[in-house]
């Protein structure tokens, strides 16, 4: 034994005969005597316990027990305001050093545990355990702060499955601060917590990935366990969020190459909806990660999940349908490489992949599907309930993937599902409110590409043969909502057409003036009969409202184009002798007249028309019309159709 180890067992040596001095003769005072129950700690002892100077704190606490009268142990029973004791005081800190390097100032932190190493012994093992008001312990506090000798001094006596008020163990704070080797000692000493869900449903493995620290998860899986694994494996929901499927989140790749080396198992774990890492990279749009873990686990390419999406009942979906759902083409191509029919990719409604994204509106990769000639069969293929993706689409109210399919000459307009309903059919069934655009848009598509009713096929028992239910009448509300706001507009008109109606009379032998006078009346009195016909709403019977309504609508619409023809005539009569403002006049009230009677045109175009000149043109306008009531997002990729 060197000089130096003498040295330091003589203090050591000292400073536990320092502190043996504070312990009375007498067992039966050193609870009680002469401390109050609830006497808070004195905040200078808690201060000399954080600043971590060993010598310092137990001239704090001779100091301190001279002063009160009271032995060390009665000391060590009192708490912070946070009931905090001195042990968690002495495991949260560092020890800072401050140094001199080539005139520079330089500030370290240090592990510190001397104070922990000369009180522990003192503490009833109970204490040592023991949670302040935020259920941290002593052990998750040195953990948090990364103090390996601290750790091994608590471990023994310490509980590392004992959690704070959010869940965390102490091997989740090691976890996420990166602290390597206190992680290493917590999981050789135990390694249950690795598998304990925090308040957020995390456990250290998925904190291990979320850290993005490569180092941190080596040290999770290089825990011998002996069968843990495989017994895990069994009860996948004790992780939360699978490992896997957090490093496919993140999209690390080492990560998941790391995982698939040490334990491949984690693959095999599923999420909440019971699926793999694949439906989640699929999900994701993580190309790099589908392509490894097809390479390493081909078979999860055929696993089903749970995915519920409606109807108390599970689709079975595989990756790929996920990828169609999301409308991921790449993904979608990748795993097609896997095997070249999609045909033989089910899910457990026997539906295709052209069936997934019909239902979901995944534009891009109906495309994709089309235009490739090799699944032209799946293009009128049947699912369980024989149901078309043509179906598919009409039942989830998918106008912008129905322009793709009811235009296309391979789509069997004709075919029933298990029910005797074509397409348009089901349209029929599910239409029952007026109000109702996205299901209204359907029937028009389905109307101008030639789908027939089933009563109009000969098939056994066809299901349009019975009277439609009636149309239910439009909201009340919503109608009287709509009159109102026309009607004040119509007010409007003819209360300003009726102010500039007085006309100069040294302007009468002007043309524009002389189309000022007439645009102005016509105005007017257009308004003045949709006012009228506004009257006609106060019966409040629906249908009649809104009847009455459309045909306001075309009055009112005259009066706003013949108001905007009337200010440009009457503008440019008062500024014509100045040229160029004149002609800024003409062009400014021409471009506004024309997007007014463009509006106006829409309005009366004939969407279902079986024209096919005219249907190119009303396509793009029921898409317009889709993207103003669903967003952009419902739309996209439908305008390049």
């Amino acid at each position: 034994m060197d000089a130096k180890q003498s040295m330091e067992l003589e203090t050591w040596k000292q400073r536990r005969q320092r502190l043996d001095a504070l312990i009375r003769d007498d067992p039966s005072q050193q609870r009680r005597d002469p401390a109050e129950p609830e006497k808070i700690m004195d905040h200078q002892l808690y201060l000399a316990a954080k600043e971590g100077d060993v010598d310092k704190f137990i001239k704090a606490l001779e100091d301190h027990c001279a002063k009160e009268g009271v032995s060390l142990p009665v000391v060590l029973d009192l708490r912070s305001p946070s009931e905090s004791t001195l042990l968690h005081a002495a495991a949260g800190i560092f020890k800072r050093v401050i140094f001199m390097l080539k005139f520079t100032r330089h500030q370290w932190k240090t592990e510190n545990d001397d104070i922990i190493r000369a009180i522990i012994d003192f503490f009833p093992e109970d204490q040592i355990s023991g949670a302040n008001s935020r259920g941290e312990t002593p052990l998750l506090l040195a953990a948090r702060a990364g103090k390996t000798s601290a750790v091994e001094l608590l471990l023994p006596q310490g509980n590392p499955r004992i959690t704070d008020c959010t869940g965390n163990s102490a091997l989740h704070e090691a976890v996420k601060n990166r602290h390597y080797e206190v992680i290493r000692r917590l999981v050789n000493a135990d390694p249950h917590p690795l598998y304990h869900q925090n308040g957020e449903s995390k456990s250290p493995w998925y904190l291990a990935v979320e850290t993005g620290d490569l180092e941190v998860l080596k040290c999770l899986l290089e825990v011998p366990n002996e069968g843990e694994d495989e017994r895990r494996s069994q009860t996948p929901w004790d992780f939360g969020m699978p490992p896997a499927h957090v490093a496919v989140m993140h999209q690390k790749l080492d990560m998941l190459t790391e995982m698939w080396e040490k334990k491949p198992w984690l693959f095999q774990l599923r999420d909440a909806e019971y699926g793999t890492p694949l439906h989640f990279a699929a999900y994701a749009n993580y190309l790099d990660g589908v392509k490894f873990m097809t390479e390493k686990f081909p078979k999860s390419v055929l696993k089903q999940d749970s995915t519920m999406l409606g109807q108390d009942r599970t689709e079975g979906y595989l990756p790929i349908h996920v990828a169609c759902m999301m409308d991921h083409v790449g993904i979608v191509k990748e795993l097609l490489q896997q095997w070249p029919d999609p045909a033989e990719f089910p899910s457990r409604l026997l539906q295709n992949i052209l069936h997934v994204s019909a239902r979901h509106g995944s534009i891009s990769t109906i495309k994709y599907i089309l235009k490739n000639p090799k699944f032209g069969h799946l293009i009128n293929a049947r699912d369980f309930e024989m149901n078309t993706p043509l179906h598919l689409a009409a039942l989830h109210w998918q106008p912008s993937v129905l322009l793709l399919l009811a235009r296309d000459s391979r789509v069997d307009l004709k075919l029933v599902d298990m029910n005797n309903m074509t397409a348009l059919d089901v349209v029929d069934f599910f239409v029952y409110s007026l109000t109702l655009y996205l299901q209204r848009l359907t029937r028009i598509i389905l109307q101008s590409a030639g789908t027939p009713r089933s009563g109009e096929l000969a098939i056994w028992k066809p299901n349009s043969r019975i009277p439609r239910k009636e149309l239910e009448p439009p909201d009340l509300d919503i109608v009287k909502e709509e009159v109102n706001t026309s009607m004040v507009v119509a007010t409007l008109v003819a209360a300003m057409t009726f102010a500039s109606g007085a006309g100069i009379a040294i302007f009468l032998h002007k043309a524009m003036y002389n189309v000022f006078v007439i645009s102005n009346s016509i105005a007017m009195y257009s308004s003045i009969i949709a006012i009228v016909i506004f009257l006609w709403t106060q019966i409040h019977f629906p249908h009649a409202m809104r009847n009455a309504l459309l045909k306001a609508r075309l009055p009112l619409l005259v009066a706003l184009a013949a108001m905007a023809l009337a200010f440009m005539a009457g503008v440019y009569v008062t500024v014509t002798k100045l040229a160029w403002l004149a002609i800024v006049v003409l062009v400014l009230g021409s471009v506004a007249l024309f997007i007014i009677l463009s509006l106006y045109l829409l309005l009366y175009i004939p969407l279902g028309s079986n024209n096919r000149l005219i249907r190119r043109f009303t396509d793009l306008i029921i898409l317009i019309i889709y993207w103003v009531s669903v967003g952009k997002e419902g739309t996209k990729g439908a305008f390049n159709s």
